[in-house]
């Protein structure tokens, strides 16, 4: 996959094929993880609908119907640094980059919104969802 590419239908299909055959997802008991989460990269929002560790569904523009407990945003660039299979510092996990904005107000690093508790109830398997972006972004190479 090519930067271009970032979030459009095929990686986002991509995305679900490599979250869904994710061994590490089973193995840390993220069968568990039934949330929804949005990822909104630029002006362009994804809900993920997430089953028992399993990516059912991504909705692009979601709408008054559809319900999320937690969502990450950030810049284009700042997915795009994200997503590199070596990424820079503080954008190459989710808390560092979010303390960047939230804390430290830095722009063009990922913050995360919504519910504290839901987000860190789910935290391991939350992370490993966003990971994965990286792994399907490098064609899915090794993380």
């Amino acid at each position: 996959m090519t930067n271009s590419d970032l979030g459009d239908h095929d990686w986002w299909e991509h995305y679900q094929e490599v979250v869904n055959n994710d061994d590490e997802m089973e193995v840390r008991g993220h069968d568990k993880f039934n949330e929804n989460f949005y990822v909104e990269i630029g002006d362009e929002r994804f809900l993920i609908q997430v089953e028992h560790g399993k990516v059912d569904d991504v909705i692009p523009e979601p709408g008054m119907n559809n319900q999320w407990s937690f969502g990450v945003e950030g810049s284009r660039k700042a997915w795009k640094e994200f997503v590199q299979e070596v990424p820079p510092a503080f954008n190459h996990e989710i808390i560092a980059s979010h303390y960047r904005s939230a804390v430290k107000e830095e722009e063009d690093h990922l913050q995360l919104t919504g519910s504290n508790k839901k987000i860190f109830q789910n935290l391991r398997a939350f992370q490993r969802a966003l990971d994965l972006m990286r792994k399907t972004h490098n064609n899915g190479g090794e993380l």
